[in-house]
């Protein structure tokens, strides 16, 4: 192996940091405008929006839109809000 060569994986699974958002499980693009929609059409919160907020969070990638939904969950069921 000669210095200017980057070492070779020796598994799939050394690529992982190469590997497609979805292919690793996070929402695509397209499933979180989807889910985006579809909680905005919910009114009034409901503990289904709660929950499929909730179930949608591990799935959501960019910090940012993670942290807004994770506090839109809690200030739904805490009854502070109610979505427009």
């Amino acid at each position: 192996m000669s210095p200017s060569k980057p070492p070779e994986s020796s598994s799939p699974s050394c690529f992982a940091h190469e590997a497609d958002d979805t292919y690793m499980g996070y929402a695509s693009r397209a499933e979180i405008l989807s889910f985006l929609e579809e909680i905005r059409t919910i009114a009034p919160a409901t503990a289904q929006s709660v929950l499929r907020i909730r179930e949608m969070l591990p799935r959501i990638r960019d910090d940012a839109l993670h942290r807004e939904l994770a506090e839109l969950a809690k200030t739904l069921e805490s009854g502070e809000i109610a979505p427009e």
